[in-house]
């Protein structure tokens, strides 16, 4: 794969990185005001372990690919 694309791969998962913390913040504090107001947060917990599972997928990604970008090219 050219190092050109590969730099936009990452870039990419760095964004969806970025973008999956924010997300998963927001959930946190959607379930604690939930929480905090005695309202029932099941389906708000539920999605947060969606974020958490997406976001541990993007890091993983974000990972894969920096390591190879990270590699001498051919």
């Amino acid at each position: 794969m050219a190092r050109a694309t590969l730099k936009h791969l990452v870039e990419d998962a760095e964004l969806r990185v970025q973008r999956g913390q924010s997300r998963l913040d927001r959930q946190r504090k959607a379930v604690a005001a939930l929480e905090r107001a005695d309202q029932d947060a099941t389906t708000a917990k539920r999605f947060l372990k969606v974020l958490e599972k997406a976001l541990a997928i993007h890091v993983a990604d974000l990972d894969r690919l920096s390591k190879r970008l990270a590699r001498p090219p051919r």
